[in-house]
């Protein structure tokens, strides 16, 4: 039951953003992105590790809030949003078959959920089915909403010669922001982090019509 719990909303997640497409793209490329993601987990985690150890020990560092907001965006939300980049430019950006607008978002979803399915199952195994409900809430889509945005802007980027770096740097602030109001709790926090999904919402929703609507372009 935890299992199913724990993964059910990030492939209901791909599902969606898999059949809006209008052209589909192979499914078994899909599901190799997926799980190139799913493999990024362990190298994110041990850097991860590291730089939280080596930032504890560093003397007098900031504690609090502070330290929450260092750890929301230049740990967690730099170091897993840089994994799923780098596997986005290693396995997609130059091949043939990256010949749709739309189809950096499906790419960069698959990955970007493959990677929110191991970390989903790590925290629900360990706290629970409440934390599998909560998540698949708040977690597993902003999981699915950083990668729009990153195959937006990986899109932009091979489409209308846009700059590639947007494509890390904007879903590393998104991250960034969205862990600094979970890391910080409480009831304003938890209200505020409900305010900022909703918003990502409208934002990716918009991003989803706009590259649907185009048609094939030429490589610049």
């Amino acid at each position: 039951m935890l299992w199913i719990a724990a993964i059910l909303p990030a492939l209901i997640g791909l599902w969606i953003v898999y059949r809006l497409d209008r052209r589909k793209e192979p499914p078994m490329l899909v599901l190799k992105l997926f799980f190139l993601g799913a493999l990024t987990v362990l190298p994110a985690g041990l850097l991860e590790k590291m730089m939280l150890d080596g930032y504890s020990a560093t003397p007098d560092a900031p504690v609090g809030y502070l330290a929450s907001l260092i750890t929301a965006f230049f740990i967690a939300g730099t170091v897993e949003e840089a994994g799923k980049g780098i596997v986005f430019y290693r396995f997609v950006y130059k091949k043939a078959f990256f010949d749709e607008p739309y189809d950096a978002i499906v790419y960069a979803v698959a990955i970007s959920l493959g990677f929110a399915v191991v970390e989903n199952v790590l925290y629900v195994m360990s706290s629970g089915l409440a934390t599998a409900f909560v998540r698949a809430f708040t977690a597993i889509p902003g999981h699915l909403m950083f990668g729009i945005v990153m195959g937006s802007e990986f899109s932009r980027a091979r489409f209308e010669q846009g700059k590639m770096a947007r494509a890390f740097v904007i879903p590393m602030l998104l991250h960034g922001t969205y862990d600094a109001f979970a890391l910080a709790q409480g009831f304003v926090a938890n209200a505020l982090l409900i305010a900022y999904l909703m918003w990502l919402v409208r934002f990716t929703y918009f991003k989803i019509v706009s590259l649907r609507q185009q048609t094939p372009l030429p490589i610049g």
